[in-house]
This record gives C-alpha cells, structure tokens and sequence, in this order.
C-alpha cells in the first residue's frame, strides 16, 4: 500500500497486490510450459491434470486479486473505496463526515496488518482489503490518512 496523492484537497491510498500477481502468473506459466512439454510427450493425462491447474489459478487470481483505492476528497465531502478485480468493479462513496480520524482502523491477524474503515452508519469496520499484509506502509498510510482528516475537519 502507499500514498499516491496527498494534497490539501484530496488524499489517494492504493493497494497493487504485486506479490501475489506476479506469484500467480508465475505459477500459471509454470504449469502451463508443464502441460504442453507434457503434451508434446504424449503424456495426455499429465497435460489434462497440468490444465485443470492453470485454470483453477487463473479462476483463483480473477475471483481475488484486487487492486483497491481510497480517496478521500473534501471538496466533494466523500471518501470512496474503489475495487478492481479481473471480474468486476466496485465502488463504494460515503460521506467524509462519517469518517473521522480515530476511525481510521489498523486490524490484525498474526503479526499481518490490514486498514479498515469504521464508518458512523455502520456497525462493522469496512476492510480496504480483503486481506493481511505484513510492512510498515499499512501504519504509514493509515497514520496520513488519519492526519489528513484531523488536519482540516469535515464542514456538514
């Protein structure tokens, strides 16, 4: 995660799961180079097996690989969560006002971190990710975010 945009007006974190992608492809190439070395080798059954792997992790990096922005913009008073996946987009636009700095959440799981967002009208915090990540940019940019907000309150 890092910050993409900090000015007065507007502030843009965004996540790029770079690890994970290049990870996936990796593997997938892997096995797909595996299947047709299999196939050219008459091994039919060896190609189908290597097939069906590159496929379930083709289905595995489109359904959760996702790259995800928050911006939080106060000359239009909103902040959006923005999710890009192989397979759909999501947008989720609130109220700044529902946001306030100490909202700004840090959630972990076994040393691995993740920003959440405690909104006003909800009674869950709203993950920015759907998973952990280990590094100091997490705190990095949830201790901006939370700066961002505090220096110039919301006008409702």
């Amino acid at each position: 995660m890092r910050i993409l945009e900090q000015s007065e007006n507007r502030l843009i974190l965004k996540e790029k799961p770079w690890f994970w992608g290049l990870f996936l492809v990796l593997f997938i190439l892997a096995f797909a180079a595996g299947g047709i070395k299999s196939a050219l080798d008459g091994d039919y059954t060896l190609t189908a097996i290597a097939m069906l792997v590159v496929a379930a992790v083709g289905a595995l990096a489109a359904f959760s690989i996702e790259r995800v922005w928050l911006i939080l913009d106060r000359a239009s008073g909103t902040a959006e969560l923005r999710r890009r996946s192989l397979r759909r987009f999501r947008l989720d636009v609130f109220p700044l006002s529902e946001l306030a700095p100490d909202r700004i959440m840090i959630q972990s799981d076994e040393g691995m971190l993740r920003i959440a967002l405690q909104l006003a009208s909800r009674p869950e915090p709203l993950p920015m990710t759907s998973d952990y990540q280990s590094g100091g940019n997490i705190r990095h940019c949830a201790e901006a975010a939370r700066k961002w907000l505090a220096a110039c309150p919301v006008r409702v």
